[in-house]
């Protein structure tokens, strides 16, 4: 259920995002080869960006994959990947209308969107990702254990819980979906990195997250 301070924390984001160079969503570069790599194994064709930003990704050609590559050959992050992209954020005009509960999407990835959920709002959002996506869900955490203070949106009494690897986990612990991946921070990109993890050889993968429940853990120990 969606609680009363989720909406007033939309109606502040969306007045936040007007005038601030902000969620731009530029952030989902820092994934951008590990969600071309899943878009690739599954052989999605849809997919959903729950939490896109203004969606700025979407519309100015970068040197997605080469840094070095001519400006010539730069490209939107939807051509990038080679999908078909439908875009929501609900704090951004042209955004706002979440797509229906019915609708199914190869793949979610949710980059950098988490850690502004308040407590009481992380199990319906977690049944939506769980919900839209049929092959795979990456979701993508700029690890921190405080909402982002500096924009003045958020009251600190709906973030009653150290966001930690465990506070995502306990809320995700019985997802039942798509194969599920999780990258905290950065790390350098690596081809295997799927397989590293899908056959158990990520160190950091808890013995009690197997099955359905894939995760990429980078923790910096």
């Amino acid at each position: 259920m969606v609680s009363a301070y989720y909406r007033e924390s939309v109606a502040r984001g969306s007045e936040f995002q007007k005038d601030n160079k902000s969620w731009a969503g530029y952030d989902v570069i820092k994934y951008q080869k590990k969600i071309r790599d899943l878009v690739q194994r599954y052989d999605a064709r849809t997919i959903l960006d729950y939490g896109c930003g203004k969606g700025m990704q979407y519309q100015e050609r970068l040197p997605y994959g080469d840094p070095d590559q001519p400006e010539s050959e730069w490209q939107t992050f939807d051509q990038y990947l080679g999908v078909t992209v439908v875009k929501y954020d609900p704090c951004v005009p042209g955004f706002r209308r979440k797509p229906s509960k019915l609708k199914r999407f190869d793949g979610v990835i949710c980059t950098q969107v988490l850690n502004s959920i308040p407590d009481d709002d992380m199990p319906w959002v977690r049944d939506l990702l769980e919900t839209y996506a049929t092959k795979f869900c990456f979701i993508g955490i700029n690890f921190q254990n405080e909402a982002k203070s500096k924009k003045s949106i958020y009251d600190p009494e709906y973030f009653r819980l150290p966001r930690t690897r465990q506070f995502f986990r306990s809320y995700f612990e019985n997802w039942q979906g798509s194969d599920l991946f999780w990258w905290w921070k950065d790390r350098p990109w690596y081809p295997e990195w799927m397989d590293d993890q899908l056959q158990g050889r990520w160190q950091d993968v808890p013995d009690q997250f197997e099955g359905k429940y894939k995760m990429v853990e980078v923790n910096h120990r």
